[in-house]
Parts: structure tokens; C-alpha cells; sequence
């Protein structure tokens, strides 16, 4: 990722447990989901051979001067109940006590990503604001509590660029209690939307007006039949990346498995990710050389 400039790492999630908001029983003290890390609150374990990939990953962080935004996920898709809340607040402070010592530890990033109307696709207009509501005071009452373990380290979510106006009554008061909003999906907005551009611009507004960050989740891959993903055209992501200027900080989803350096060890994904690793390389190149050129 070095190579490629890529200096932010996002840890998308630090427990695996596929469950989904308001289809679920999980609390707090029954959850079963299993940590990525070596976790004293939960005994669940994803099957690695790495002790601490977390701790691996925020060392050479800290060696290489990049960031790391750590993933406090992942609850439940889309679920900022109270009792979400509540197992975020667990989580949050062990990464902290554990991993806080490190340099390259720059931020919490919610894990549970949200729609971009907020509303999380609930049909009853009851539940709608109940979803809306709920996503408000969790980020009222996540960052109150993280700003207190770790005052200078930022929040940030990630949504998609989906349906924006139907949340435009709720972004203003969620803003005011999230740093970094990262929307993704802006290169497939769905029939009868707006364009990918125009709601980049809904979504800047409302954060300038919070004085808060507006970044770019940049989607790098496709869809395979089978949802597997596998590496979109260098070409399409340099037009993304040319087509939205009003991105502070571009990050992308994702490296693993989408990009591969041909000088690492293990490929992870099909051959065509170093491909798409070299026609990174050779864009990144050639946009130097012509910087060069105007100075």
C-alpha cells in the first residue's frame, strides 16, 4: 500500500459477526461474534495464524508513517441502537488501552456502515425516524465517550451515496457529532437517483456547514456473478478519481485481494489484481512527471 501512496489503512472490522439490524437478539452480554485480535471481552476467535494481526499491522504502520483508522465493528450491519452503543463503547476503550500507545493509530471508524438516506431501507415511517434517531445519539453519546479515552483521535463512517435527499433531515444533527464522513458507491447510483456528483455536492454542503471532513471510499473492484470481487479498470478509477474534486482524502475499498504488489510473497485474488497494482504504479508515475513539468 506504501508504494502506492496508499498511507491510510482502514481496519473495516475487528469482530466478524454477519447479522443485520432488527433481525437479530444480540445484546451485549450474549453476543457470539468472533475477534480478529487477541479480545479479553468476548472469547470467540476468527481462525488466523497471526496471534495479533492488529498489533502487526499498526508496528509497520508506525515503521512506514501511515495511519491507521481502527475498525470498532462489527455489532450488527447498519444497528446504532442503545445497545449497540453500549458494545461499541467496550470495544472502543480496549483497542485503546491496547493499541493506543501506537503513533500510527489515527482515528475509531464505525463499522457498521448506513444508507445514505439513514434510514436503513425501513418501510414504516415510524421506523424510519426510529433509525434515524438512533444513528443521532449514538454518535452523540460514541464520540462524547471517545473524545474522553482520546480527545485528538477523530470518528468517521462510511455510507453510501445512495438516496441522500431522504437524509438530508437528519445529516445536519448527525454531522455535529461525526469528523469524517467517507461515502461510498458513487460510481453506481441506482436508476431515478441523483447523479453520483450531485450528491458528492449534497454531501459536501452539509459537511462544510458542520466544519466537518467530507473523504471519498473510492470502490476499486466489480462484482463477480457470485458477489466475489475482483479488480475494476485502472481506466474507470482514474476517471473517479478526476471526476470528484471536492474530496479532501480519497481512500478506497479495497487492497486485499483487488491489488496485489507481483514482489509480494502470497497473491491474494486472480492475477489480474497486479495488473491493476502496476497500472496504479505507472498512473501515479506519470501524474508526477507531469506536476514536475508545471513547476
Amino acid at each position: 500500500m506504501n508504494k502506492l501512496e496508499m498511507n491510510m489503512v482502514v481496519i473495516q472490522e475487528v469482530f466478524r459477526n454477519e447479522e443485520y439490524v432488527g433481525k437479530h437478539t444480540t445484546n451485549v452480554d450474549n453476543y457470539v461474534g468472533k475477534a480478529f485480535y487477541p479480545s479479553k471481552l468476548y472469547p470467540g476467535r476468527m481462525e488466523l495464524t497471526a496471534k495479533d494481526p492488529i498489533e502487526a499491522i499498526l508496528t509497520e504502520a508506525d515503521k512506514q508513517g501511515m495511519n491507521v483508522l481502527m475498525g470498532v465493528g462489527m455489532f450488527a450491519w447498519f444497528d446504532f441502537t442503545p445497545e449497540s452503543l453500549e458494545w461499541h463503547k467496550r470495544v472502543a476503550k480496549e483497542l485503546w488501552d491496547m493499541y493506543g500507545h501506537h503513533e500510527s493509530f489515527y482515528a475509531f471508524y464505525v463499522s457498521e456502515e448506513s444508507g445514505g438516506g439513514l434510514d436503513n431501507w425501513e418501510q414504516r415511517p415510524e421506523m424510519r425516524k426510529k433509525r434515524k434517531d438512533d444513528i443521532v445519539n449514538f454518535f452523540k453519546e460514541f464520540k462524547a465517550y471517545c473524545n474522553a479515552l482520546a480527545p485528538d483521535k477523530p470518528i468517521m463512517l462510511a455510507t453510501n451515496s445512495f438516496e441522500v435527499p431522504n437524509g438530508m433531515d437528519t445529516y445536519p444533527a448527525l454531522m455535529e457529532h461525526l469528523d469524517i464522513l467517507c461515502p461510498f458507491g458513487f460510481a453506481r447510483m441506482p436508476d431515478g437517483d441523483l447523479t453520483g456528483k450531485e450528491a458528492a455536492n449534497m454531501l459536501q454542503k452539509v459537511c462544510d456547514e458542520a466544519k466537518a471532513h467530507l473523504w471519498f471510499d473510492l470502490e476499486v473492484f466489480l462484482f463477480n456473478p457470485d458477489n466475489s470481487l475482483y479488480p475494476r479498470p485502472v481506466e474507470e478509477i482514474i476517471r473517479d478519481l478526476n471526476l470528484f474534486d471536492n474530496f479532501e482524502k480519497i481512500l478506497c475499498y479495497q487492497f486485499p485481494g483487488v491489488f496485489n504488489d507481483p514482489k509480494m510473497s502470497i497473491r491474494v485474488g486472480e492475477a489480474r489484481t497486479i495488473d491493476l497494482f502496476n497500472g496504479y504504479m505507472k498512473y501515479l508515475k506519470e501524474l508526477k512527471a507531469k506536476n514536475k513539468k508545471r513547476k
